[in-house]
């Protein structure tokens, strides 16, 4: 796993879903040096290596599955999360070192994929794609997991401490997917793979019990959801927020849209012991994020939610991206600035645009080709696009500069 300062509860899941006659060894290979990284897993001697890697983290990736494959060439090499989803079939045909990938969710594929290693009705599993003489094949998907069936997350194998930053955020989830097709975001990839039935939510009791552990067991200061759009479904939120009140009065903070966030709704959270609301502004150009971003709330909305959370003591932090595939970007630029001056978060976080396969501005991207084929490891180390290459690295004092 590329772990950074998250939770990584897809490639958990996955983890969990692992029978417990099979012995396993978790990596987190972060910042780590790939020679150490390989070194502990030949001392393991895996029957399988199972890797799980987000796009700004794939050509680490990559490097880690070579080296391994070099070293211990007898040994498959699996790959699973986001960038193998998106690529597919590329995978294999761009990659000698990966012999296999799992396309969409995991858990109910590692079961079926551990029990028919080796046997013939192997290469019928969901969600595989596979390499034979022919060339290199996808098998359907899967319907999305059950839920309610998923194993209990394994927290024990995540390095300590769990929490993190000034506040001690430890993060949860309890939901998966977003019905949102921002045209910058990947999410747009599994709502095509899987349509409306991607969007599901864990039964409440369920989280409720793994918080209430979680509180017994370790030290941290807030639980943070940071499900892709915790208030999908506002009576599942209200049910489940209530529930961390009674159950727990432990304060808590998520991801959210401002257009969900009225009088009425900010008086719940504030009830409910919500501390840190986070929502994403993007860009302080109302017309350009309609037409561009397709986020369609208006500047507004943007300062009418902030100013609720702010004045019932909720934290709240503001998403923005600067560095857009347009030569207008600079004007775009200034316009955050000045609605983030009316808003005034607790946190202002800043990335640069990174054009993500699997997205509408990626397309735009390569159509106009702006793309320079510069790698990177992080939102926040520059830009790959030609017109922005140069400037300075830190996006926080590109903005200041502007101002």
């Amino acid at each position: 796993m590329n772990r950074g300062h998250n939770i990584e509860r897809g490639a958990g899941y996955v983890a969990a879903s692992i029978p417990k006659d099979h012995p396993l060894l978790v990596l987190f290979a972060h910042k780590k040096p790939i020679g150490l990284l390989v070194k502990k897993m030949l001392a393991f001697k895996p029957d399988i290596l199972m890797v799980s890697s987000m796009t700004l983290g794939w050509v680490r990736a990559v490097q880690i599955m070579k080296s391994f494959k070099i070293a211990s060439p007898g040994t498959p090499v699996l790959v699973g999360g986001i960038h193998a989803t998106i690529l597919k079939e590329e995978t294999l045909e761009n990659h000698v070192y990966i012999d296999y990938a799992c396309v969409g969710e995991g858990e109910t594929f590692i079961k079926e994929f551990l029990v028919k290693y080796k046997t013939p009705p192997f290469f019928e599993i969901a969600n595989l794609v596979y390499r034979n003489k022919a060339g290199v094949f996808l098998n359907p998907v899967r319907p999305p997991e059950d839920l309610k069936t998923l194993p209990k997350f394994p927290w024990d194998i995540f390095p300590r401490p769990l929490s993190v930053g000034k506040y001690k955020l430890l993060y949860v989830t309890a939901s998966r997917g977003c019905p949102y097709s921002c045209t910058y975001c990947g999410n747009r990839v599994y709502l095509e793979l899987y349509g409306k039935s991607y969007i599901r939510q864990r039964p409440i009791n369920q989280v409720l019990d793994e918080l209430e552990e979680l509180a017994d067991k370790h030290e941290f200061g807030e639980f943070y959801f940071s499900d892709d759009m915790m208030f999908t479904d506002i009576d599942y939120v209200k049910e489940l927020f209530s529930g961390i009140k009674k159950r727990l009065n432990k304060p808590y903070g998520c991801m959210g849209r401002c257009e969900y966030v009225d009088k009425s709704f900010a008086d719940f959270l504030q009830a409910t012991g919500c501390s840190y609301v986070a929502m994403g502004v993007e860009c302080g150009d109302e017309n350009f994020r309609r037409k561009y971003l397709k986020r369609f709330m208006t500047n507004d909305q943007i300062i009418t939610s902030f100013k609720l959370l702010q004045d019932r003591g909720i934290r709240t932090t503001s998403f923005n991206m600067i560095g857009y595939p347009f030569y207008f970007d600079d004007d775009l630029c200034r316009s955050t600035i000045e609605i983030n001056k009316v808003i005034d978060p607790d946190i202002l976080q800043l990335s640069w645009f990174y054009p993500f396969r699997g997205t509408q501005l990626y397309d735009y991207c390569v159509e106009n080709s702006l793309i320079s084929g510069k790698a990177l490891s992080s939102y926040h180390a520059g830009s790959i696009l030609k017109m922005h290459i140069g400037k300075n690295n830190s996006p926080e004092r590109y903005l200041e500069k502007l101002s």
